[in-house]
């Protein structure tokens, strides 16, 4: 489809209006930044993307919890501080997830951590070509229930993640992994609410009922390809543009 002139200022103004500092305030980015090796940044960008859904105060909340714990959170999961933490088995932690999911969640960060210098190495070693989202997904157990293991999945959560770690030049993104992932090669971390948003806004179509269609990686791939008629080189831009839809309006 081809976006109106219209539409794409708006994109623009939005995508320029919350690029901001000023947005980590709220927002579970924030953490990644109070660190400063990469190894840390990496670590701590890990746990606050895969807890990042829900409302955002409790997101916030468990994810101060859990770096309460420590100074160094790669240390921390290198000597397996999470065990004295994660300890009331199928309780849940946070959402439906229990602490035992935890402990498996953080298993496989210490197995990243433990075999290279950092996460972003251990992952490019292991990526052969296609979404890289699908290469860390498959890194991870079938039973991590916290990582999303179906090939129809948007995967929000993750695609989150490698927004934060290959994006540079940006207040908000970090840009670690830049110089082997290329940033126009990102998907739009997509889930229900961008989904409305794109749909509302004419981005995405509706399906035949009319109703907003599922978050599926084909979805995800359609919106990606339409915020390249905006953001050529660097189309998860539009990703602070779709948040600002749904507060502007």
């Amino acid at each position: 489809m081809s976006i109106s002139a219209e539409l794409k200022e708006k994109i623009v103004f939005l995508a320029q209006k919350y690029e901001t500092k000023d947005f980590l305030e709220k927002d579970p980015s924030k953490f990644m930044h109070r660190y400063k090796s990469v190894r840390d940044q990496e670590t701590v960008a890990f746990i606050a993307a895969n807890m990042a859904f829900g409302q955002r105060v409790q997101i916030l909340s468990h994810i101060e919890q859990i770096l309460a714990q420590t100074n160094c959170p790669s240390q921390w999961v290198q000597k397996e501080g999470y065990r004295d933490f994660f300890t009331q088995g199928n309780n849940s932690f946070y959402r439906m997830y229990t602490h035992n999911d935890f402990i498996v969640f953080f298993d496989t960060l210490k197995s990243m951590l433990d075999n290279s210098d950092t996460i972003g190495n251990f992952i490019c070693n292991r990526y052969s070509g296609g979404f890289l989202h699908e290469t860390i997904c498959s890194l991870f157990p079938e039973n991590c229930a916290l990582i999303p293991h179906s090939k129809t999945t948007a995967a929000k959560k993750v695609n989150m993640l490698l927004r934060w770690m290959v994006r540079d030049n940006s207040p908000v993104d970090l840009g670690l992994w830049n110089t082997w992932y290329k940033k126009e090669n990102l998907l739009v971390p997509l889930d229900t609410h961008v989904m409305q948003e794109a749909t509302k806004m004419g981005i995405l179509q509706p399906s035949s009922s009319g109703k907003t269609k599922s978050a599926t990686i084909k979805a995800a791939i359609e919106l990606t390809n339409a915020m390249k008629e905006i953001f050529p080189t660097d189309p998860v831009k539009s990703d602070f543009a779709l948040f600002g839809l749904g507060v502007d309006i």
